[in-house]
């Protein structure tokens, strides 16, 4: 190309805008999905997460969180999931208007496997980085209905749920758990159903559904399901402090921790 003809391409405006494009798709950059965010978070060390807290962690509360530094993930408060339920709109809310700049996972609670498999197909139209089943909250009303920690009661039954989430979970699949129902000797059932069903991260909270929060943590179980299993293993349970974050870390081998109420104490407990 000569010179008189580079002129006339400058001049009309031409080659400016060819300039412009070449310049633009040299500068392309690869914005991460969701679940590309949460594979790239599982690469740092220690991992932090804020736990889910029914009506406490919403948007809001996540919101506060990111402006005092914030953890690595955040999961939604848990959706509720029975025969003909729908997707609440205040916690779908958290995953919508997500502003943290991290990822974010849609925990569920329930035990019917048709309506759970409806449900994160749902989840799955969102901007979410995983789905995560809830197999520990300790609630009466919710264990009394074999949901949340009421499955810890039975293995086979959380077998046949995890089955059929993994196979309808495109996305990283995620599991929130205790030690055992009202016996922590369940656990060594419970692990090598998790590493059959290869969930991408687990977090155990180191207390039975029967303590509740009144007793230690037994950081042991903890430590026992990171060196068992391949995925990395969130540790939980009574982290308040920095010092205390250290330590569990430590003891328990564990690729990070999720806090909850810890974080209501002390919001600045991630920075």
């Amino acid at each position: 190309m000569d010179q008189n003809h580079l002129c006339y391409l400058y001049t009309t405006g031409q080659g400016a805008r060819n300039v412009a494009i070449q310049s633009a798709q040299a500068k392309t950059i690869h914005i991460m999905t969701p679940p590309e965010q949460f594979h790239d978070t599982l690469t740092r060390a220690p991992l932090t997460a804020l736990a889910p807290m029914q009506d406490v962690t919403d948007l809001p509360f996540w919101q506060l969180m990111a402006r005092y530094g914030g953890p690595d993930l955040y999961f939604t408060e848990y959706f509720r999931v029975r025969e003909g339920s729908r997707l609440e709109k205040k916690i779908l809310k958290s995953i919508i208007h997500n502003s943290t700049g991290k990822p974010a996972i849609a925990q569920m609670i329930g035990s019917h496997i048709p309506s759970l498999v409806r449900t994160a197909k749902e989840l799955q139209q969102h901007a979410i980085a995983g789905i995560d089943l809830n197999l520990g909250c300790p609630a009466p009303v919710v264990y009394k209905k074999c949901a949340g920690g009421g499955l810890l009661r039975e293995p086979k039954r959380i077998d046949g749920i995890l089955g059929a989430l993994r196979e309808a979970v495109e996305i990283p699949f995620t599991v929130k758990t205790r030690i055992g129902f009202d016996d922590p000797a369940v656990f060594d059932e419970l692990l090598p159903i998790f590493a059959k069903h290869q969930i991408d991260l687990l977090t155990v909270h180191g207390r039975t559904v029967h303590e509740g929060y009144r007793s230690e943590v037994h950081y042991d179980y903890i430590a026992h399901a990171a060196d068992t299993l391949h995925c990395p293993v969130l540790a939980n349970g009574n982290i308040y402090s920095a010092s205390k974050a250290q330590a569990e870390l430590a003891s328990t081998g564990a690729n990070g921790l999720m806090i909850g109420r810890g974080a209501i104490r002390n919001p600045w407990i991630f920075h």
